[in-house]
């Protein structure tokens, strides 16, 4: 199979979330430059989805430009995975393929031969092709491709950027990337890393790795609120605020993929950095407080779904963030 590997522009690789390593790069994006983009809210509906995302059977969600394939176990180079996925193409306007890329905060540059960028309103024209090949369903060697129809800033000066993408198979009709808890059509937003959909862990880092983040969902969802992965505030990198946040939405209490909640229930939010601050409007009760690795207290009596069961044992909760979390959720009592 002809593979499409994207030679590197710089020592980092091709689609790659930056860092400072001498490549040219634009601003950290410190919340300061973002306040106005996202006001923080203390009040938002949560979701048990991590992502949403459609491409392929088995609920992968992400992605590799430079020749690796993305399986059921993660990200590897095993070109006998039973289960992978695989891009093989990346089409741009005019049939001309893609030769180098790299994903700039959640903004994706693509290039032409003649090093010519393709982003913003041009990228409407881009189509990925994908191979997979999934046992589970059935589907080997079976394609999709998806089609980026075009990118917006979520509000002006946002380095959060939204892409609207449509996937069919093997040239049937197409159909939305991303869809909403209400069966709509939605954005999504690109992240440079992976997570693993059953555990909701995020994958170790590896060169080109990029996810289409669904709106709605918790990846994207957490970005929204303000934890952008990619960012610092006061020199603190939101990477673990974002993985935390993920873990909060979905009520992940254990850290094991498993969620206790159900889409549409309202959560206050709080953290230490002051991105999401009380709400006057609500009261509420703390029910956990949240790391990495899922909750670092709970206080089960003010569990957002008390009826669902949690396997594992957690301490009480004590004074706001003395056990270790860096957000906050609680549980509304009242409100408008």
């Amino acid at each position: 199979m002809a593979v499409v590997v994207l030679r590197r522009i710089c020592a980092l690789g091709a689609l790659v979330l930056l860092a400072p390593t001498g490549c040219e790069i634009g601003p950290t994006g410190d919340f300061a430059s973002f306040e106005g983009a996202i006001t923080p809210r203390g009040v938002e509906d949560n979701s048990a989805q991590l992502n949403g995302f459609r491409l392929n059977g088995f609920g992968l969600n992400g992605f590799r430009l430079n020749g690796f394939r993305l399986n059921s176990g993660g990200l590897n180079s095993d070109e006998d995975a039973e289960d992978y996925i695989e891009i093989v193409d990346v089409e741009l306007q005019g049939n001309k393929l893609a030769t180098d890329a790299y994903l700039e905060d959640s903004k994706l540059y693509l290039f032409d031969k003649k090093g010519k960028a393709v982003a913003d309103n041009k990228i409407k024209h881009v189509t990925i092709l994908y191979e997979m090949t999934d046992t589970s369903v059935g589907v080997i060697g079976g394609n999709k491709e998806v089609a980026l129809r075009s990118v917006t800033a979520l509000t002006p000066g946002s380095d959060v950027w939204l892409y609207t993408a449509d996937v069919r198979e093997s040239g049937g009709a197409w159909e939305p990337l991303c869809i909403d808890a209400e069966g709509g059509a939605t954005e999504a937003i690109l992240i440079g890393h992976a997570w693993d959909p059953a555990t909701g862990e995020r994958l170790p880092d590896l060169d080109g790795t990029v996810t289409f983040a669904c709106r709605g969902a918790a990846l994207a969802k957490c970005i929204e609120w303000g934890y952008r992965p990619w960012a610092e505030l006061a020199g603190v990198s939101l990477r673990d605020f974002h993985q935390a946040c993920t873990r909060m939405v979905r009520a992940d209490y254990c850290g094991d993929g498993i969620a206790h909640t159900l889409t549409g229930t309202p959560i206050h939010v709080l953290d230490t950095l002051d991105i999401q601050i009380v709400d006057p409007n609500y009261t509420y009760a703390v029910e956990a407080e949240w790391g990495p690795d899922g909750a670092v207290c709970f206080n089960a009596a003010n569990a957002r779904h008390p009826e669902l069961t949690v396997d594992c044992s957690l301490p009480s909760c004590g004074g706001a963030f003395s056990s270790g979390g860096i957000l906050q959720s609680g549980k509304i009592l009242s409100g408008p």
